[in-house]
């Protein structure tokens, strides 16, 4: 049994990892010979193609009614941006001494991105799977959405055309497998809350997240090692966006009322417990934040001692999970 689910989550790991890759590429020739403004290509096939391990095994889990393990998908995949992707980025940059800088252009999404982290916060702390929760998540998408509409039409840089044949198939081919994978990942995730016995936001926030930020760590060391440092606080900025206010707003929207009131009593069980992983996801939010917003001003060679500081935060997060929710 341990075998199998060991299997099912390294295997559906693997297909995330590629499938992954290969969705947002092809996405992104696709939406280019179609026409598609740079920005809309930016602001939603790419943002879709590295949230969609995440969108997908909430997915499952929810129509599972495993709505609480999607809380736990949430938080552990935004701390793990953070505090290991952004952390993995800037060790990678120190040791091979380059400087990290941000153009100021990026201090509105900043902003955004740490409001979006509070209404997380306080939406988690409320009534999360209500159907209404759902709709002021998405609503909030939809303003953040218009804002970088308004804010960076024809400011990026054009996609070129490709002449590559079968791009739709290959799109579809991508996202299927990309199904699979997911489905892999969540079915082990499963299994592991079942034998174990342990708690579904403990299993939310380590199987599932970590096994969906395997391509956001892949993306930032492929980024990083090329110097694209900009590139990777860009994508990390959008994908914690759209796991809070997409991701989040799941549950709400496929769960019947019973559901939503069983999933509601299960997690307020937990509320004073896995509020110290919200304050520690917005603490990490700031300090990831700042830094950026320091970066506009002043380039410097990426800092070792935030590197440090992000992992600790990491492992304490894993530490809190363990401690006081599995």
């Amino acid at each position: 049994m341990i075998t199998l689910t060991l299997l099912s989550i390294f295997s559906g790991t693997a297909i995330v990892w590629i499938s992954a890759q290969k969705l947002e590429k092809y996405s992104v020739l696709s939406a280019s010979n179609y026409g598609m403004s740079p920005f809309l290509i930016g602001s939603t096939v790419i943002a879709f193609g590295t949230s969609a391990p995440e969108m997908l095994t909430s997915l499952f889990a929810a129509l599972d009614d495993k709505a609480v393990m999607v809380v736990g998908n949430v938080i552990g995949s935004n701390v793990a941006n953070i505090a290991l992707v952004f952390g993995i980025t800037l060790g990678v940059l120190f040791f091979r001494k380059e400087d990290f800088s941000a153009k100021p252009e990026i201090s509105l999404n900043l902003v955004i991105l740490i409001l979006s982290t509070l209404l997380i916060c306080i939406i988690l702390n409320f009534d999360p799977f209500d159907f209404y929760s759902s709709i002021t998540l998405l609503a909030a998408l939809f303003v953040v959405i218009v804002i970088w509409y308004k804010t960076n039409t024809g400011n990026e840089p054009q996609f070129e055309s490709s002449d590559e044949k079968y791009l739709l198939l290959k799109l579809l081919l991508s996202l299927a497998s990309l199904v699979i994978g997911a489905w892999l990942i969540t079915d082990g995730a499963l299994n592991i809350l079942e034998t174990t016995k342990q708690g579904e936001l403990f299993v939310g926030f380590t199987v599932l997240a970590i096994g969906t930020s395997i391509p956001e760590i892949a993306a930032a060391l492929a980024l990083a090692s090329k110097g694209r440092n900009e590139a990777v606080a860009g994508t990390l900025i959008g994908s914690n966006i759209f796991n809070g206010l997409f991701v989040l707003a799941i549950p709400g929207l496929i769960g019947s009322a019973s559901s939503s009131k069983y999933n509601n009593i299960i997690l307020n069980t937990y509320i004073s417990q896995y509020n110290p992983l919200l304050l520690l996801l917005l603490c990490v939010t700031v300090v990831f934040c700042l830094y950026i917003f320091l970066r506009t001003k002043t380039p410097k060679r990426a800092s070792l001692g935030i590197c440090i500081l992000l992992f600790i935060s990491y492992f304490l997060s894993l530490s809190l999970v363990y401690t006081y929710i599995s």
